[in-house]
């Protein structure tokens, strides 16, 4: 999402300072136009990301060649077996072979930049700041044929500060010690689709209000 940010900011600069000083020749005209022009500049990169996004905390179930039984135990031990920062482990509030599904959680503290403080150079210091993270694990086992198991992740992360992908590196930690010990899999879906879909009514409706503004300015200006 960064250089969708980046690039509707720069959008936005550049459409609002020509409409309001080449277009309408009024101060501050162009401001809402360029807004609504770097809104439609970033909105794809934001779609492409949100996509990502939930692809990453709900991948794709994963087929495995391994009996329901051994599929459970192994994600079980590594769950189990986890341990983060000074000893912060998986709490695990359900593993119950006949739901064929595992919950647990992870709560964990930890230090966050929050700049620089201080009077004068001689004073200055990094200060930080202590923030809390909370990521619930959510694995579904469902039984195929020919001892083949069905394996399927979901995460919700939550998390203090501004670190949004605090968590990202637990994740995929998990999704890739599960791939490691029951074996290479195979997908057994697909992932959410991060083609452009058709733009949300609430910017075709922003997006008219614009342009029926900018009509006016530009009336204004050609016969005042």
């Amino acid at each position: 999402m960064g250089p969708g940010i980046i690039l509707g900011l720069v959008v936005w600069g550049i459409v609002g300072a020509i409409t309001g000083e080449c277009v309408v020749h009024k101060a501050g005209a162009g401001v809402f136009p360029g807004l609504v022009a770097g809104v439609w500049a970033a909105w794809p990169f934001f779609h492409h990301g949100r996509v990502s996004r939930y692809n990453f905390l709900h991948p794709v179930p994963r087929r495995y060649k391994a009996a329901l039984k051994q599929a459970f135990a192994k994600v079980r031990q590594i769950i189990d077996e986890k341990t983060y920062n000074y000893g912060d482990k998986w709490h695990v509030s359900t593993a119950d072979t006949i739901q064929r599904r595992i919950t647990a959680t992870l709560k964990f503290t930890e230090e966050e930049s929050q700049g620089f403080e201080g009077t004068n150079l001689a004073n200055i210091r990094h200060k930080t700041q202590r923030v809390q993270r909370l990521l619930e694990l959510d694995v579904q086992f469902k039984e195929e044929p020919s001892d083949t198991t069905v394996v399927q992740f979901d995460f919700r992360p939550r998390v203090e500060g501004v670190a949004w992908y605090a968590c990202d590196s637990i994740i995929a930690g998990i999704t890739n010690d599960a791939e490691a010990a029951l074996g290479p899999g195979t997908d057994a879906g697909n992932p959410a689709d991060t083609s452009l879909p058709a733009p949300p009514w609430w910017l075709l409706g922003v997006t008219g209000i614009a342009i029926f503004g900018l009509f006016n300015d530009v009336t204004t200006a050609v016969f005042k």
